[in-house]
């Protein structure tokens, strides 16, 4: 055999062999990554597979996240009241005397078939706007000179408790919490009218104290 076919012999065995080598490499290459990635692919498909499921939203999750933590704001007040418990009590008991001390509470009228329900004004001018919002509000079970509570089952959506603490034969601490969703209108204010809210309602306690005071002389 001549050294030319030798060589291309020789050459054509080694290129072969390369290419075969190759090959093998490619796919060893191609199942490692499946074999070491495959564990953490499946972990991080079960980890998110709940937001890249097509039957659920992932931009509607987020809104409702955004307005159930930006758009709900809270006011807590007390306030110490000279008179016994049970008549704070008695006196917030009645839900259409509530605008008399809560002056952005034009008015208040309890549903005559069903007691436990009653309809709300708010009406007060703000931001250069004169606001009018209503809802229609559940008072739920009391407990008799501790608690009165309520949620809006329509309209300006809203919640709140009225606590009452003894402080003695003839006075008592009154709490006020009031929960409330900002209007869309007022979105723009929403850093203002917390502290607006808290002034209003903290006036509105100094104001049902006075009150309270003058129907215990009465």
């Amino acid at each position: 055999m001549s050294a030319t076919a030798i060589f291309s012999l020789t050459n054509s065995n080694a290129v072969s062999t390369v290419f075969s080598n190759r090959k093998l490499h490619c796919r060893n290459s191609v199942a490692k990554p499946t074999s070491r990635y495959s564990p953490s692919s499946s972990s991080l498909a079960s980890r998110f597979s709940p937001l890249i499921s097509p039957t659920r939203s992932f931009t509607t999750s987020v809104f409702k996240r955004f307005n159930t933590l930006m758009e709900w704001q809270e006011c807590k007040v007390k306030k110490k009241v000279d008179v016994p418990v049970s008549v704070a009590y008695g006196l917030y008991s009645d839900r259409e005397s509530i605008p008399r001390w809560m002056t952005f509470i034009s008015s208040v009228k309890v549903l005559k078939d069903k007691s436990d329900l009653s309809r709300w004004t708010l009406k007060y001018s703000a931001f250069g706007q004169n606001l009018e919002y209503s809802w229609l509000a559940r008072n739920l079970q009391p407990l008799p000179n501790q608690k009165i509570h309520w949620i809006s089952l329509e309209g300006l959506p809203n919640r709140g408790t009225v606590r009452f603490f003894p402080q003695g034969p003839s006075s008592c601490e009154v709490e006020l919490t009031f929960a409330y969703e900002v209007p869309l209108l007022l979105i723009p204010f929403a850093t203002a009218l917390q502290p607006l809210m808290q002034g209003m309602i903290k006036d509105s306690l100094e104001l049902f104290a006075e009150i309270a005071k003058s129907t215990k002389t009465t």
